[in-house]
């Protein structure tokens, strides 16, 4: 095979790990548009959230059951469990932040997980302080203060529970990234999965899960399941290993401002000056720190 093909074969694997991302970070920013419907519908955080994993769980095992793919050892199974569990608390607090304040605070508050990661490497696990990394810092930092007002004006419950959903994403990355084993991808996702069911399984028993009332809720929730959550899972794990993680990093940075999008063309919310500079502090953050991973 000549240089000129592998080089052509080269590009065009990388044109369609590209496309995959983008595909997958424009899917996950669909989810206010999801919600916004299910909550008008009747539901809240938790009986949405338990449909919605509900529904992807068994897309998934229906999958992994028609590919009669290996089931993972055990050790590695519970590791995606907790992963799991982090991601739920991560969705939780999402959720319940977009349902008791704008969907476009909630999101850019979300977003600073980055911070929360770097500081704890660097203070924790003793990793670099490389510059890029600690500007990230900085200026994910500066974003939320710039994003919530310097007085914290708004739904303050909305604004912690983001927070705490950062702080859940960030423990689950940092958990996923150096105790978790690598390998098995798509049945470590359905774990993660399963993982994130169990959490709202048991929060709906202690609380009141309150599910969608009409069809409309319902056809929601199912496109919650397909299109936020089943679709960007598989295009991310397909076309990531063809970009590198810093690219699909970097990419995955359009999901906050696809969601934000919606917000305001879609859901009509309105979005102040602080937050859209606060916001673009939070993204820019987020590049820098791919860019330098």
């Amino acid at each position: 095979m000549t240089a000129a093909v592998l080089t052509q074969n080269n590009n065009n694997d990388y044109l369609k790990g590209y496309l995959l991302v983008l595909i997958s970070a424009i899917s996950y920013g669909l989810q206010p548009l999801f919600t916004h419907f299910a909550y008008d519908d009747g539901a809240n955080p938790v009986g949405l959230l338990l449909m919605r994993f509900g529904f992807a769980v068994a897309i998934m095992l229906g999958w992994l059951a028609f590919r009669r793919m290996t089931i993972p050892p055990l050790k590695h199974c519970i590791q995606y469990l907790l992963v799991g569990f982090g991601y739920s608390g991560a969705a939780l607090g999402y959720y319940s932040a977009s349902h008791t304040t704008s969907v476009s605070l909630a999101v850019i508050l979300m977003f600073s997980f980055p911070a929360f990661v770097v500081l704890f490497s660097i203070t924790v696990l003793k990793e670099q302080a490389t510059i890029g990394r600690l500007i990230s810092v900085i200026l994910a930092i500066g974003g939320v203060i710039v994003a919530t007002g310097l007085d914290l004006r708004g739904d303050m419950t909305g604004i912690f529970w983001a927070l705490f959903a950062a702080i859940s994403y960030g423990s689950a990355i940092l958990y996923g990234s150096h105790k978790a084993s690598p390998g098995y991808p798509v049945q470590s996702a359905c774990i993660v999965l399963i993982g994130c069911l169990t959490t709202f399984t048991i929060s709906a028993i202690i609380n009141d899960a309150q599910l969608p009332q009409t069809g409309t809720g319902w056809t929601a929730t199912v496109g919650l399941a397909l299109f936020a959550t089943i679709l960007p899972i598989a295009t991310f794990i397909a076309g990531s290993p063809h970009i590198g993680a810093s690219n699909a990093s970097t990419l995955s940075t359009l999901e906050p401002v696809t969601a934000v999008a919606i917000a305001v063309i879609l859901i009509g919310e309105s979005i102040s000056t602080s937050m859209l500079c606060g916001g673009l502090m939070v993204v820019v953050a987020a590049v820098i720190l791919a860019k330098s991973k």
